[in-house]
């Protein structure tokens, strides 16, 4: 997940990253791209909206991403099944 820090959805963001891992057992990344990785790992992927979720090949490679909005846990999860 990339975002910032100290926003208005900061909170809901965080929340959603506790749950997640809570329910599949998934760690989930943070990127805030307010840092030097955040700010590369968002430039080499795209990303200028936040929060985004993106779920990553092995090799980097985005298989999907959700801009801007926080995805079901059901989507999440049946791209990493399907990778």
């Amino acid at each position: 997940m990339v975002c910032r820090d100290n926003t208005e959805y900061t909170r809901e963001a965080f929340d959603w990253m506790t749950d997640f891992k809570r329910e599949t057992g998934v760690d989930v990344e943070l990127e805030d791209p307010e840092t030097i990785s955040g700010e590369l790992f968002a430039t080499h992927h795209d990303i200028v909206q936040y929060p985004t979720v993106c779920v990553l090949r092995d090799d980097s490679k985005v298989l999907s991403k959700w801009v801007g909005k926080l995805p079901q846990f059901e989507e999440v999860t049946y791209i990493m099944r399907n990778a």
